[in-house]
Parts: C-alpha cells; structure tokens; sequence
C-alpha cells in the first residue's frame, strides 16, 4: 500500500516535475523520520556493529535505498506507472531466484508452481494489448477459400 502511495504521491503531485535527486531526497528523508520515531517508540535503537551488520547496513543505504529509488523515480517519470508494476510483481521472483542462485537454498516445486502463476498474471495484465492486438489481426486476416 505504501509502496502504491508513493507512486501515486510522486505521479500526482509537483514531484512529477521536480528533478530525481529531489524525489528521492524527500523520500529518504521522510523513511529517516518515520523510521526512526517508530525505532523510539518501539524502544529498538540500540546497535551493535559487526562486520555484518556494517556490510547490510552498506548494501541497504547504497544499493536498496539509493540506487533502486533513484532508477525507480527516473522510471517513473518517462514511462506509465502501470507498465512499472510489473517490476513490483517480479521482486519476489528475483529475491528467492538470487536465494537459490547466491545462497543454494532449495528450490521448492510450491514456489516455481507460484512463480508460474505469478508471470501467468503478468502476461495477462501486460500483454492484454499485445494479444488483442494479434488476435484482432488474426480475425481480419482473409482465409483462403479451400479448393474442392
């Protein structure tokens, strides 16, 4: 929901117009904020720092917040939000697919059955105009009369 929200804020507001850098400065700054009240609220704002953490830690700020958020609201502004949504569907695909892939986790037959479904959905949902098309095509196309 939030994530629909953001979009439609960014879609729908001066923020269409306004530079990527400052889309995504808004957007950091306002998770900072709420982020860190429901850290105080929720009394979890102690931290012990392990190469581990520092290296997570690393990888969220640079490559989840930043760069993903920066090339999202670049996205966002050149092509339909629908279109883009279908990024959102495949983040599962690709979390576990990496899972399997960097991790060796299993590979479950319930997931690639899911998976299936799931990309089922995107074509479907996506390629709706694409297959109108070609069938629409295929039903103007003339037909040979059949010789006897």
């Amino acid at each position: 929901v939030a994530w629909g929200a953001t979009t439609v804020v960014v879609r729908c507001s001066r923020l269409a117009s306004s530079p990527t850098t400052r889309t995504l400065q808004y957007q950091l700054l306002g998770a900072f904020v709420w982020l860190g009240l429901a850290a105080l609220l929720t009394d979890q704002t102690s931290i012990r720092f392990t190469p581990l953490v520092v290296a997570s830690l690393g990888f969220q700020v640079l490559v989840v917040s930043f760069a993903s958020f920066l090339i999202w609201f670049t996205l966002l502004r050149r092509y339909p939000a629908s279109r883009l949504g279908v990024l959102s569907f495949m983040t599962p695909l690709f979390g576990i697919g990496f899972g399997v892939w960097l991790l060796h986790e299993p590979l479950e037959p319930n997931f690639i059955f899911g998976a299936l479904l799931v990309l089922a959905g995107i074509v479907m949902v996506s390629g709706y105009e694409w297959l109108r098309q070609r069938f629409k095509r295929n039903r103007e196309s003339p037909v040979a009369p059949r010789s006897s």
